[in-house]
Order: structure tokens, then sequence, then C-alpha cells
């Protein structure tokens, strides 16, 4: 530190600090009516205080927590699908509406979000999934020097306690193998629901995804080795007109699957009739897909969905959740079933987490119960 006195009579006690951000060397002062060693103690004092200050400046700065969440998406979002970030955007909304728009990052504790969190109404699944957004802004924020410590970690989110109707509610998330034929065989049976059948089919043979279903195209099949080959999803952000193939759900999507002979045989008749499509129809956009409507289009989902529900009332199946889904979580319980350890459905199926999976692979389907009681029945018990 020293002193320099001014033109009129007060003195400027200067002292150095390394900047922490630039890495350059400044300078602090402060103003006073004496050189005596009190003033200058007491100018020693101010000028510790203006250098810690400016050296934690970056701690200091504070941040709306929804300006957090919105810089930490930015970065997160980047290696998202497209259809991911849309279901990102909505959680975000929903995260979003639990803390009021003026609240300060630093000021959210345990208690403000605990209040909150139980107000909610959710599945466990989407208290989870708000959860997990929770932890990751709240990371960021500490990471960035907003917040000292992430506040969610004495949140408790209380599951609710699994009911019959729960249980109900997974059945219904997948068909027996009769019910499965029986409503694939009722949307063959309509000339509008035809090209839906041809999906509902090979998603209930292969397991697929109906976005990774839907962006199959005749060169992603060796018919020889019997094998299919997974490494893209349909992208409709953009709309389905366009066709845009884009990335799959996760890395264990991208896989490579044996493929029966019946469904070697679905793949080579639907190659032959959206080829016949193409030459008979002057409005078919040759985009090069597989199970397409009947301008050449991928099939949408929601017309999918409206088309299952449909077929699915008429066929005596409208207690089921009859959605694209269906038929993927058909194929995890019929493997299950049959008996295949988990890490192997996994590996058909492209589950890089195997919670739905596991969920399915645990409840007992009405098969597997039919064969116990026999088992049983046999050995006199």
């Amino acid at each position: 530190m020293w002193i320099e006195k001014l033109a009129d009579g007060k003195f400027k006690y200067v002292e150095r600090y390394k900047d922490p951000y630039s890495e350059k060397t400044k300078k602090k002062s402060v103003i006073l009516t004496s050189d005596s060693a009190q003033a200058s103690n007491k100018a020693r004092k101010l000028l510790e205080i203006k250098i810690n200050e400016a050296i934690n400046e970056k701690k200091k700065e504070r941040i709306m927590f929804h300006d957090a969440i919105d810089q930490w998406y930015e970065g997160h979002k980047k290696p998202l699908r497209n259809s991911s970030k849309m279901a990102y955007n909505a959680t975000i909304k929903s995260v979003k509406g639990m803390i009021s728009a003026d609240v300060w990052a630093d000021n959210i504790d345990a208690p403000l979000l605990q209040t909150a969190f139980n107000k909610l109404d959710y599945s466990d699944e989407y208290l989870s999934t708000i959860k997990s957004i929770f932890n990751m802004v709240f990371e960021y924020a500490r990471r960035m020097g907003y917040v000292d410590f992430n506040p969610m970690a004495d949140v408790i989110i209380k599951k609710r306690p699994k009911t019959r109707e729960d249980f109900k509610k997974l059945e219904n998330k997948y068909l027996e193998r009769e019910e499965a034929e029986k409503l694939i065989e009722e949307l063959y049976r309509r000339p509008s629901t035809y090209r839906l059948a041809r999906l509902a089919e090979f998603m209930f043979l292969t397991g697929m995804r109906v976005g990774e279903a839907t962006a199959m195209q005749p060169n992603d099949f060796d018919l020889v080795n019997r094998q299919a080959h997974v490494n893209g999803s349909i992208d409709r952000t953009e709309g389905y007109r366009k066709g845009i193939k884009g990335p799959v759900k996760t890395n264990a999507s991208y896989r490579t699957i044996d493929i029966t002979k019946r469904t070697i045989d679905l793949v080579q008749r639907t190659i032959d009739e959206v080829n016949l499509d193409a030459i008979e129809n002057p409005k078919f956009e040759k985009l090069n897909y597989l199970f397409v409507t009947k301008n050449g289009v991928p099939v949408q989902i929601n017309s999918f969905n409206l088309g299952l529900k449909k077929a699915g009332s008429r066929v005596g199946l409208e207690h089921k959740n009859l959605s694209s889904h269906i038929f993927r979580h058909t194929h995890i319980s019929w493997l299950a079933e049959k008996g295949y350890p988990l890490k192997a459905i996994m590996d058909r199926v492209g589950h890089e987490d195997s919670k739905i999976t596991n969920q399915i692979y645990t409840h007992v389907t009405k098969n597997m119960r039919a064969n116990i009681l026999e088992d049983l029945e046999k050995d006199g018990l």
C-alpha cells in the first residue's frame, strides 16, 4: 500500500491486486483526510474489503432461477434429438411453473422446494423427471457460483404405494400374443388401416420404437443374414412430409437385431407394395421408407395411435392402453415369458435404462401364470 497526497490536501491510499478474470494487476483506492498511523490502518482495512469484493465478484453475481434454467438448458440441449427437445420444453414449463419468475436462485431453499413438490399430483415417473431437472439446474448454478449448494439434496419425494390399479395399468401396456394377433388382423382387414397393420406387425415382431420402425429403409436390412440395422429415427419436428431421418434415442439404440422368416416376408412384401404405390400414385413421395401412407409419407404417430384405438374397440381391446408403444412392450413381455435374460432383452430393444423393460420383465403374464398352475398340477401340488 502506498499514499498519494492530493491537491485538495486529502490522501489517497492505493493497493494493487490481481484480477481473477484477466489475471492482470489492477488497483483499488480510498481517500481519507489524514495520513496518520490510525488513518493508515483504517485505509488498509477498507482496501482489503474492496479487493476481496473484487476478487469474489463472480461469487456474488446473482441470477433469477428462471434465467438459471435457461442458461443450463442452452448447453444441455445441444446433443439432444429434436423430439427430446420437445419433451424437455414441456417439462421445463412445468418446472418454471413451480417457482415464481421473480425468485433469485440463491434464495431458494429446501422448504420452498418441498412445499412446491408436495403440491404436485403427477405420476412417480414424471415427478422423477422434474426432480432430475431441478438437480441439474442447481448443479449448474453451483458450478457457476450462483449458489453455494444444491438445496434439492434435502427434498424428499415420496412415491405413492402401488395399488392393484397400478398393476392393472402395467398389464394394459402390453398385449397377450393372441390379443396382438387379433388387433393386427383387424388392421389388415380394412383398406384404410392396411398400411398401419404392416407397421404394427413389424413392431410386434422386432420390438422397435415407432420412430425407429418408420425410419427403416430397404438398405437397412440384410435379408440374406436375416438382420435389421437400427440406425435412425424419424425426426418429425419439421413435419413428416420432409421425411428427415434423425438420430436414435440413445447410444444403446444403435443396434443390429436378428429377424425371423415372418419378418423377412413382411419386409419383402412391404418393399414390393410400396414400389407399386410409387408407380400408381403420381403424388407419391419417394423418400425410400417402408412404413408409409398411400402418398409415401412416414406414418404419423397420432394417426397410428388413433387407428389402433378404433381397431381395438372393434375387437374388444378398448381397456388396453393402445398406443404406438404397445407392440414394443408386447415384444418385451413375450421375450420375458420365454425366460430370456433381462440383459439380452435390453440389447434387442435398445434400452440403455432397464426401468421400463424391468417393469414388464418382472410382471408375470397370463401365460406364465397358466404354466405355473400346470406344473403345480402335474406335481400333485
